[in-house]
């Protein structure tokens, strides 16, 4: 039987696959309206969005499990073509360094501003499955029963397992998150580094230190209850049929493999590049060093500089933040933490003219949510105008239609009066060194020809 397509494989709605969707454009000149969808689907997110909720609710979650897997063909997912998938998306030139590892929207935008990759550590492989969200211990006897042909196929990475019943409710009722990180280097990541690298151009690697109590299902299969979002670990466990963890590990969607940054580490010692480790603890770290680069980056090319965009998890556009000398400030997901963190740069930061909030409709109105009027209440209390381009605000956590308009309303915002050219890597990297919640250290190199280390389930 043949192997499934690698569009088929991987989720196209992940926080990875979009994120790295949207890079793709910005580094070929392009914008990432509406998820990156075609015009015609935008048409009809549009129009679907007048439907009654409880219809377009059915609609929303049978048009996300469509994209999932077939349990009896999770053996025909092969994730070394995956990689292959995600690395032939990026223009094939000479860059001067390469980002690998967890997924985050505000190093995305900086690999954007630098002109250079991002290959993702992590991707989502959704499964179809019809079941309660309220049931997590459901979801992973389910899990249990259904992946060893996953891990029987692709030795090299660990699956987690994850059902996050506040924030993905309506996903999580069609369908089984299966996250999957690489342990080693994938060969098409590594041909990748191979062609595009400069001589002696460092890759930099993206370690998110976020992690999670799970339950070790096997030896490559963990499960996690909830997710980062609206409530922390506990308040996750104590919810009813939650399964009891007995250990912890990375994060499922966010956190990084130790495992895959050794094989990185042996690669570059192979091959003469240095490794350069940037480590944080959680996806709204990197946020307030971002937007201050991005800022000081502007201003030295002559822009005002005044006008902050918040995009929030795949909902965004690096090249419209470069192209309209807009200053980013990534929201992992629109909720009370990533709010406090926004407030938090402000109150650091000279004043913004205006605020334009972009929040990620997912559909429910889950623990710790940050509605629009947070957002006007916070962005209001530092002087500035807040905006939702293209938002329904009365329709919101539920205005599905905008993912079909927010890029419409992007490509409103006044043009950049300067021209550019791609921010210097040691100048992204000093800036990011200004943050005391960004640890950058130069990995010792080890012995030349060091294999990666084995797949393991444990953080180290």
């Amino acid at each position: 039987m043949s192997d499934l397509a690698p569009d088929r494989s991987a989720a196209s709605f992940d926080s990875a696959t979009a994120l790295q969707a949207a890079l793709a454009a910005a580094l070929n000149g392009s914008g990432f309206p509406h998820l990156g969808q075609p015009a015609s689907a935008a048409r009809a997110i549009r129009a679907a969005a007048w439907l009654p909720w409880p219809l377009l609710r059915r609609l929303y979650s049978r048009l996300g499990a469509s994209e999932g897997v077939r349990p009896d063909d999770l053996g025909r997912v092969d994730l070394a073509g995956v990689a292959e998938w995600l690395a032939g998306r990026l223009p094939r030139r000479r860059v001067p360094a390469v980002m690998i590892g967890s997924s985050n929207g505000a190093l995305v935008h900086l690999a954007a501003a630098l002109q250079v990759p991002w290959l993702p550590g992590t991707v989502l492989v959704p499964v179809r499955r019809t079941g309660d969200p309220d049931r997590p211990d459901d979801a992973l006897r389910f899990g249990e029963r259904v992946a060893p042909p996953l891990l029987e196929r692709n030795p090299d990475i660990v699956l987690h397992q994850m059902h996050d019943q506040v924030q993905d409710e309506l996903m999580v009722a069609e369908m089984a998150y299966f996250r999957v990180k690489w342990q080693r280097l994938p060969e098409a990541y590594a041909r990748r580094l191979a062609e595009t690298l400069a001589p002696g151009a460092p890759v930099i690697m993206i370690e998110d230190g976020s992690a999670w109590p799970v339950v070790r299902v096997g030896e490559r299969h963990l499960f996690q209850a909830g997710a980062q979002g609206g409530l922390d670990p506990a308040g996750n466990l104590d919810r009813p049929h939650t399964p009891t963890p007995d250990g912890v590990a990375a994060e499922a969607e966010w956190g990084a493999a130790p495992a895959l940054t050794d094989a990185v580490a042996a690669w570059c010692a192979d091959h003469d590049h240095p490794l350069i480790r940037l480590r944080y603890e959680s996806p709204q770290a990197p946020s307030h060093a971002v937007a201050t680069i991005f800022r000081d980056w502007y201003r030295e090319r002559g822009e005002r500089a005044d006008r902050l965009v918040v995009p929030s998890f795949a909902v965004g556009d690096p090249w419209r933040m470069i192209s309209s000398g807009s200053v980013p400030y990534w929201a992992f997901f629109s909720v009370r933490s990533a709010l406090v963190a926004l407030d938090d740069h402000l109150a650091r930061s000279d004043p913004y003219r205006e605020i334009a909030v972009l929040p990620f409709q997912h559909g429910v109105w889950s623990a710790g949510i940050a509605t629009p009027e947070d957002w006007a209440r916070v962005g209001h209390a530092h002087g500035a105008e807040v905006t939702f381009p293209g938002l329904r605000r009365s329709a919101f956590p539920h205005d599905i239609g905008y993912l079909g308009r927010y890029g419409d309303a992007l490509r409103r915002l006044p043009p950049a009066k300067e021209p550019w050219r791609p921010l210097p890597v040691p100048q992204a990297l000093a800036g990011l060194r200004e943050d005391p919640a960004m640890i950058i250290r130069q990995a010792p190199r080890p012995a030349a020809g060091r294999p990666g280390s084995a797949p393991t389930g444990s953080r180290t």
